[in-house]
């Protein structure tokens, strides 16, 4: 594999050594699944980015240090700027990216970058016990998506407390586990 631009961007803030950090690889040519992941593990980061130009489009696709996924917002937020912030893409023209969870659309917005994401609703399912044990607290609601379970707790100030298990939460047949409350406002 020839050399590989690479950066590691702070996606979800605007200060150095905050947020939540992505690499991002832009590649000349299609790579081995294996390099790629290869790679990841030597970031080892939260996710690492890979994103080529294609005929129809920019590829993106995102790996973890042990495994790829599916899709992954802030290594798509890293991505757009580490584009933009290169000049690999001209300003202001928007990112259309091919992925395993579809097309992902970035645009910018002032010194703001818009992601438009496929919807994924979440539908109602039962509370399984290890989900309140792992959070310990019981949700007054649960829904899944394709990816995540989405629990709904009583109170903002019961999500600000809540200290979960990461460990016990990783077990669960989900991607993430996403924790909200109905605000009062």
């Amino acid at each position: 594999m020839p050399s590989v631009k690479c950066w590691q961007v702070d996606a979800f803030t605007n200060q150095p050594f905050g947020g939540n950090p992505a690499a991002v690889c832009w590649l000349n040519e299609d790579a081995d699944t294996k390099w790629m992941q290869s790679v990841a593990a030597e970031m080892n980061l939260s996710e690492t980015a890979f994103v080529r130009q294609r005929d129809d489009g920019l590829e993106l696709r995102w790996f973890t240090p042990t495994v790829e996924v599916d899709l992954c917002g802030h290594a798509t937020l890293a991505t757009a700027h580490a584009l933009w912030s290169s000049d690999l893409v001209p300003q202001q023209v928007p990112l259309y990216f091919q992925t395993r969870s579809g097309v992902l659309t970035c645009t910018q917005d002032g010194d703001f970058i818009e992601l438009d994401f496929p919807a994924t609703p979440a539908a109602v399912v039962e509370i399984p016990p290890e989900l309140s044990i792992s959070l310990g607290v019981e949700p007054v609601y649960l829904g899944r998506s394709r990816f995540d379970y989405l629990a709904v707790i009583d109170s903002a100030k019961t999500v600000r407390a809540i200290s979960p298990d990461y460990r016990k939460l990783e077990k669960l047949p989900v991607r993430g586990v996403i924790v909200t409350s109905r605000s009062r406002y």
